[in-house]
């Protein structure tokens, strides 16, 4: 420590402590929002958000979440609330003995639930349908980890076991 550090320390002249930075869509998850189709854009004291969300109420939500993040002033919004999803219809085949087949994708077989990856599928969305509640998503990642490396990484046509859905509609 040289002379000029003694001083500082000595008149209470500290560095600034580093800051700690939560990402916008690490505060979007711990406002029970799902961050998944969403792209942020940054500028000075600005953020960008875009993607395709499915209501308004969701996207007061996320504007109202990220208007509270520290040194942002402005956010813009270009995101786009998406259609309801057409109700698929029934197949026209009788499913296989052993498995039963719902629209959304899923199978139930010896009592446990199967769910299959769909296009624009995210766990958080998957866990709002099968357990009426987004933040739960973790719950079927940990019973997907033979499969699954990262919680924000799923592709269509992967088959999920999803735990403890077998009640659940």
């Amino acid at each position: 420590m040289g002379i000029f550090d003694s001083i500082k320390h000595a008149f209470g002249n500290k560095e600034p402590e580093a800051e700690v930075t939560v990402s916008p869509s690490q505060m979007l998850r711990n406002a029970g929002l799902d961050p998944g189709p969403l792209k942020f854009g940054f500028g000075p004291k600005t953020i960008t958000v875009s993607g395709e969300i499915s209501s308004d109420a969701d996207r007061k939500k996320i504007l109202d979440v990220l208007a509270g993040a520290p040194g942002i002033t402005t956010v813009t919004d270009n995101m786009a609330v998406a259609a309801p999803a057409p109700v698929p219809a029934a197949p026209a085949e009788a499913p296989e003995s052993g498995t039963v087949t719902s629209a959304g994708g899923d199978q139930e077989t010896d009592g446990q639930r199967i769910y299959t990856v769909q296009s624009g599928d995210t766990l958080w969305k998957i866990s709002q349908e099968m357990y009426g509640n987004g933040s739960k998503y973790m719950k079927i990642f940990e019973a997907n980890t033979d499969l699954l490396k990262n919680p924000d990484q799923i592709f269509p046509g992967q088959k999920l076991v999803i735990p403890g859905a077998e009640n659940q509609t």
